[in-house]
C-alpha cells in the first residue's frame, strides 16, 4: 500500500508518454522464446492474488532518474496532484508526513493557506487548522499528516495534538534529535524525536541557533510533571570522557596548547572547543590528574 507523504521504495514498471509508473510488486518480466521454442507459460494467480489490484503511481517525465527501466527500484516520495492524482518524485520535501517543520506561506486563499515544502505542489493549511491568522511571506511551526477525511496531505499549526509529552521513553544522557522552535524566558523550546517538548536553558548554550534547524542533543532529565530537560551535550562522567578526546586533539592540532585556562569565559570555551564551560573544566581535571596536561595562568599544555 503507497504510504502518501512519505518516502516509498517501488519498482519501475511500465513506461509511457507523461513518465514511468511504479508499483510495490516487482513487474514479471518475461522472456521472448528462442526461435522454434514455445514462449514460457505463466502461471494464473489465484485466490488473494488473483484479486489483488496492483496499485500504480506516476513518475513524471521530469522526474525520472537516469536509466530508468523495467524492474529497476526506485526510491521517491509519493504525494498527490492538484487532481488528487497519486504521484511520485524525485524533488526532496522539506518535511514528511508525521513530522514538524517551519514552513513559509506562498499564498493565502478563500479555503487556507498554501505553503511551500519544497514540492511543485504546494502544501494546504487549511483555516480551521490555522492556530492564528497567517501571513504570505511569514513563517510558521506546522505539523504534516495525512487526513483520512479528505485523503488527503495536509499541515496544522494546532501543533500540540500532535507532539505531547505523554508515555516518555527517555533515559538520561541518551542521544536524541533536537528541531530549534522558539525561546522563551528560561531558554529555547524544542522538539524531541518529533514526539515530544523540551527545553533547552539559556545559560547551557553557547551557539547561534535557527528555527528550524536539527541539531543532535542528549536528555538531561524527565521531570515528574512530564516536561523535559535537555542539553547540546552529555553530562556527567560520560561527557567528560568524550570532551576529554576533543580536548586532546585539539592540543595537538594546536602545536601542543590552548590559551584557555579556569577563568576563560564561557563564550571563549565554546568558540575553540565547542563545549560548555562546565564540560571543559571536568575534562581539564581528569586530564590533570592522569598527568597528560600542565596548566599555567594562560594556557594548557600537553606534557
Amino acid at each position: 500500500m503507497l504510504q502518501y507523504g512519505k518516502y516509498n521504495t517501488l519498482f519501475v514498471g511500465r513506461r509511457s508518454d507523461n513518465g514511468f509508473y511504479l508499483t510495490e510488486a516487482k513487474p514479471v518480466v518475461v522472456a521472448k522464446p528462442l526461435p522454434g521454442k514455445e514462449a514460457p507459460v505463466v502461471p494464473e494467480a489465484e485466490g488473494e492474488e488473483a484479486a489483488a489490484v496492483v496499485e500504480e503511481v506516476l513518475l513524471p517525465k521530469k522526474f525520472a532518474i537516469p536509466g530508468m527501466k523495467e524492474g529497476k527500484e526506485v526510491t521517491v516520495f509519493v504525494y498527490k496532484d492538484s487532481e488528487d492524482r497519486p504521484v511520485a518524485t524525485t524533488q526532496t520535501p522539506l518535511v514528511t508526513v508525521g513530522q514538524a517543520a517551519y514552513l513559509t506561506v506562498k499564498q493565502q486563499t478563500s479555503v487556507g493557506a498554501f505553503l511551500d515544502w519544497g514540492l511543485d505542489k504546494d502544501l494546504f493549511l487549511p483555516f480551521r487548522e490555522q492556530s492564528e491568522p497567517v501571513v504570505v511571506g511569514e513563517k510558521y511551526l506546522i505539523w504534516v499528516y495525512f487526513d483520512f477525511a479528505s485523503k488527503r496531505i495536509v499541515a496544522t499549526s494546532n501543533i500540540n495534538k500532535f507532539i505531547k509529552n505523554r508515555e516518555v521513553d527517555l533515559k538520561p544522557n541518551e542521544e536524541v534529535d533536537l528541531m530549534i522552535c522558539y525561546d522563551n524566558e528560561v531558554g529555547t523550546r524544542v522538539i524531541i524525536n518529533q514526539k515530544h517538548w523540551g527545553i533547552l536553558f539559556k545559560n547551557e548554550v553557547f551557539q547561534k541557533l535557527e528555527k528550524g534547524e536539527h541539531v543532535k542533543g542528549f536528555v538531561k532529565k524527565v521531570r515528574e510533571d512530564g516536561k523535559i530537560d535537555v542539553a547540546l551535550q552529555k553530562q556527567g562522567l560520560d561527557a567528560a570522557k568524550d570532551i576529554k578526546e576533543i580536548l586532546l586533539q585539539k592540543l595537538k592540532e594546536n602545536g601542543g596548547s590552548i590559551k584557555l585556562n579556569d577563568d576563560s569565559p564561557p563564550e571563549m570555551v565554546h568558540e575553540i572547543l565547542g563545549i560548555s564551560k562546565k564540560n571543559f573544566k571536568k575534562a581539564v581535571g581528569m586530564l590533570y590528574k592522569e598527568a597528560k596536561i600542565e596548566l599555567t595562568d594562560n594556557y594548557i599544555k600537553l606534557k
